[in-house]
């Protein structure tokens, strides 16, 4: 264990991790004692995190039956993606006057990290860079309510990564969607306000891209 993390923390993570893989799948119910054994940690650390877990969406707590994993449709993931693109455009459209070329040149090495990890399949690494993206320009907003208004949304998706059973067709979207980064930076180097608004709501948070962030 990372010496550095609270006992809660490591219950987060695993359980977070158990969801990602599917090994804990919709409408399971967790099992604190089998948990306890695992990692060998007491039921308050595992109950904290539970109900984090359930604040943050993942699991729901359901009388007489315990902490369940929450499924996350689609239907409900492509209303979230449209409030993401409408606050995210809004925080693009701001950060144009203060973005500077050391961000710029961020997102381009995260871009190419992109391409790197979809090369090799690293679905979680690309998942990582491509938040990483985002958060680069919703930083240079400089609005630090509507920073953490988009974070408590994107909270609301369960996975961390990107997995289909289908790994061409997964790979075909993450290199579709790297295009859209690429765009993305070059609307931000000709400082087009109006495009790059337009562009990220309704083609980077297009509803057609939400089934990689649903589970059912």
């Amino acid at each position: 264990m990372n010496k550095y993390k609270s006992l809660k923390d490591h219950v987060y993570d695993y359980i977070s991790e158990q969801i990602n893989n599917k090994i804990l799948k919709p409408n399971e119910k967790i099992n604190e004692k089998q948990i306890s054994q695992k990692l060998n940690i007491s039921r308050t650390p595992i109950r904290e995190a539970l109900i984090q877990l359930v604040n943050e969406g993942y699991l729901e707590k359901k009388p007489r039956k315990g902490f369940i994993v929450k499924e996350i449709k689609q239907e409900s993931v492509e209303e979230v993606y449209q409030i993401i693109g409408v606050l995210e455009s809004l925080a693009a459209s701001l950060a144009v006057d203060n973005i500077n070329s050391e961000d710029i040149n961020a997102m381009k090495k995260l871009v190419e990290k992109m391409d790197i990890d979809i090369k090799y399949k690293d679905f979680k690494e690309y998942y990582d860079s491509e938040t990483g993206f985002q958060k680069v320009y919703i930083k240079a907003s400089g609005n630090k309510k509507l920073n953490e208004l988009l974070e408590s949304l994107k909270n609301f998706f369960i996975k961390k990564t990107y997995f289909e059973d289908n790994k061409s067709t997964l790979i075909k979207d993450l290199q579709e969607i790297n295009e859209l980064h690429k765009n993305i930076i070059k609307l931000f180097e000709k400082k087009d306000k109006e495009k790059l608004s337009n562009y990220i709501k309704n083609i980077y948070w297009n509803k057609k891209y939400a089934r990689l962030d649903s589970f059912e």
